[in-house]
């Protein structure tokens, strides 16, 4: 037998090829164009082609060579007809899919079980750490046996039925509003991670069933399912892209539609069962039904920008097939003009479709390289030093092949034309300094900002001086006091025997005194007198604590103490807050700053400043003092992020009541509220103070808030395992 000549060393415009005889050609239109599905039936793969190219492949029957078929296409479609080069290029790819062989192996072409894919882009693609496809096997004999029993749900019909189902547990949902986001709470309950992963696997299964039944609705098969794990979490997928071929556009949408429909159809069944479900049990099963139906196919399948669900619904709702690669080399040639300063000779699409692919390029280029940097920020977080590994494999797979393909064409540039590739250079270097120069030399655009919650005066505090039960309170919330009135009395039995016991030492230690300087006993007198002064002085510090017993009022003004009858016989140390007398002074925001901010705070310390209450500009204040020392005491409960605040904040596993502390040190500042809008403020509400403009560069801010971000992570990450480890 012959062997087949090598694509890259022979001169292909000499060579004749034949198509694989068992090809089947759909044309479809888009709008004004039209195009034509390549389907491979032996091996079930889809490919799309213009009507230019299809003209060009229509020729290649073995007997007309690469030269004579191009001179046809371009004598037959005059100003549409493509230049040698992307002729060329499209001739390549026939051979290196296998769709095409070379005429002196043409025997074999109708044998070729599977398209041939580059060597080292399928080996990038299968080495990809954060993309790992698991095919499970061909469902379509299963999904032929479901029909009979589910088809009927995706019928016109039906659709709308389940539409009407669907709003209605929208407004179920906005009517218990205040129930369902207090609910929410539980999903990230470290001992919910298995009711979510059985809620997934059910709505999984449900999903890609009704991609396989819609798609066989409407004649076509579905040759594969299985399971990609990205960043191994588990994706189940079907292959429906025998959906590609169906004539009517919204047939195909309904084919890439109707996974969301059911998991959102589901969502909406679970709503009303949570809704009135008096089984705690049930009732927390399908809260987590709602949150992952919804949230998946909101964040994930429904995501334009990701190829997915939403992704085909896009492409056909725009009537722009192969969005993601067209779109892409629209973006590849609009750089390459800007760059290098090449021209499209024929330039796919014109005009506002033109705009749309680069647009949506540029967007998906962007999506893309979040996605990639977050996984690998979570790789290098929960995987340490392995994860440096899993990061580095996966840009190499990601990134490996674009990268190898503009070096190629930079060399290519290097031998024909080093002007462009001069010019490219220079572009290219001067925009890096740019960059360099707005992350490095430019200040942070925006203020920095420092959480706090609104306090009355240290002075408005009243606290217990002395341990003891709380025998009597004689004041409500919200009376007014006078000061020196009395507002609780406690009681402490020790405290009060140590005082009867001190005085009558001293009764003891004056008649012993006494009795030596009758007797003209010199030294016993000395030390009768001593004993006599150290007894005096713990007797005035005991005195002084037992006056401590009676809680009197420091000043004048409004008792403001919730459930003062519930201290009545409680035992209250020293120091414990009982109560505030509000006098009517000007409240406190006693502010958190972070350590890349305390610059800030001092320079301020004296001067009016910017704040926010609650959800009300315009309050000011002034900036009274910031304290000297980083503390990880938490100002108030209130600013932690479990009670709705802005602090990360961590168990304190020295405390025996496990008490929240910050997660890393920050700085106190003391605000006193201007008399105006912010001056009669709850106590205890949150609010923020603009400090002003970081003086560190936007790189370091940036390089700043990312290490934050990464240490809390972890520092979670380690409270996590350390909680299923107890």
């Amino acid at each position: 037998m012959l062997s087949a000549p090598d694509a890259s060393t022979v001169d292909l415009t000499r060579t004749r090829v034949s198509l694989r005889p068992d090809l089947k050609f759909n044309p479809q239109v888009y709008g004004d164009e039209v195009f034509y599905n390549i389907e491979v039936p032996s091996c079930s793969e889809y490919y799309r082609i213009g009507y230019t190219e299809y003209v060009f492949l229509s020729l290649l029957d073995g007997h007309t060579t690469f030269c004579e078929a191009l001179a046809i296409t371009s004598r037959t479609q005059g100003a549409d007809a493509f230049s040698q080069q992307k002729a060329l290029s499209l001739y390549s790819w026939l051979l290196e899919r296998g769709i095409a062989n070379f005429v002196d192996d043409c025997s074999g072409a109708g044998d070729s079980g599977t398209a041939k894919k580059p060597a080292g882009a399928h080996l990038l693609h299968r080495c990809n750490p954060f993309w790992i496809r698991v095919p499970l096997g061909c469902p379509d004999e299963l999904l032929k046996r479901l029909r009979p029993f589910c088809g009927w749900m995706f019928s016109p019909s039906s659709t709308l039925i389940g539409l009407g189902i669907m709003l209605l547990a929208m407004l179920q949902v906005g009517h218990e509003w205040q129930r369902f986001q207090a609910a929410a709470t539980t999903v990230c309950a470290p001992d919910n991670w298995l009711w979510l992963l059985l809620a997934w696997i059910v709505l999984k299964l449900c999903h890609e069933t009704a991609h396989g039944l819609t798609c066989q609705r409407y004649g076509g098969c579905v040759r594969e399912t299985g399971i990609i794990f990205a960043f191994f979490a588990p994706l189940a997928y079907v292959d429906v892209t025998c959906s590609w071929g169906f004539s009517s556009r919204w047939q195909r949408i309904h084919t890439a539609a109707a996974g969301m429909y059911v998991e959102l159809l589901l969502a909406s069944v679970a709503v009303f069962a949570w809704s009135h479900l008096e089984s705690q049990l049930l009732s927390h099963l399908m809260y987590n039904v709602i949150v992952m139906a919804s949230l998946s196919t909101i964040l994930f399948n429904a995501n334009p920008l990701m190829r997915f669900d939403g992704y085909y619904i896009l492409s056909d709702l725009l009537n722009i097939p192969n969005l993601y690669t067209r779109s892409s080399e629209s973006v590849q040639q609009l750089l390459g003009g800007l760059l290098v300063g090449l021209r499209n000779t024929s330039p796919a699409v014109t005009g506002h479709h033109l705009w749309t692919l680069r647009i949506y390029g540029l967007a998906a280029a962007f999506w893309k390289l979040l996605v990639c940097a977050t996984l690998m920020i979570a790789a290098s977080v929960f995987f340490h030093g392995a994860g440096i590994f899993l990061a580095v494999a996966g840009m190499v797979a990601w990134f490996g092949l674009p990268a190898w393909k503009t070096l190629q064409t930079t060399i290519r540039l290097r031998d024909s034309d080093p002007a462009r590739l001069l010019r490219g250079g220079v572009i290219v270097g001067l925009l890096l300094i740019l960059a360099c120069g707005v992350l490095f030399k430019l200040p942070v655009p925006f203020a920095s900002t420092a959480p706090g919650t609104v306090e009355l005066h240290e002075g408005c505090r009243i606290r217990s001086t002395v341990d003891g039960f709380v025998r009597e309170v004689l004041v409500s919330d919200g009376q007014l006091v006078n000061e020196g009135d009395r507002l609780i009395i406690l009681t402490n039995d020790e405290l009060t025997t140590k005082l009867t016991d001190l005085e009558l030492q001293v009764q003891q230690e004056t008649i012993r005194r006494q009795i030596a300087m009758n007797e003209h006993d010199a030294g016993a007198a000395c030390v009768a007198r001593g004993n006599l002064s150290s007894l005096q002085i713990q007797l005035a510090e005991t005195r002084k604590q037992a006056e401590g017993l009676t809680i009197v009022a420091a000043t004048s003004g409004r008792v403001v103490a919730r459930k003062l009858n519930d201290l009545a016989d409680t035992y209250v140390n020293q120091g414990d807050d009982l109560l505030i007398v509000d006098d009517g002074q000007p409240r406190e925001l006693i502010v958190s700053v972070a350590q890349q901010d305390f610059s800030l705070a001092v320079k301020q310390c004296g001067t009016t400043v910017a704040l926010k209450i609650g959800t009300r500009a315009g309050s000011t204040g002034i900036v009274q003092r910031v304290t000297p020392r980083a503390s990880t005491q938490l100002p108030s409960p209130a600013l932690a992020s479990p009670a709705g605040g802005t602090l990360p904040v961590v168990a304190d596993s020295s405390d025996s009541e496990n008490e929240l502390r910050l997660a890393e040190p920050r700085f106190h500042a003391i605000i006193e509220l201007s008399a105006g809008p912010g001056f009669h403020e709850s106590i205890g509400e949150r609010g923020y103070v603009r400090l002003g403009r970081s003086e560190h560069s936007l790189a370091t801010y940036v390089y700043h808030q990312s290490a934050e971000w990464l240490r809390d992570q972890i520092e979670t990450a380690q409270a996590v395992s350390r909680q299923r480890l107890h």
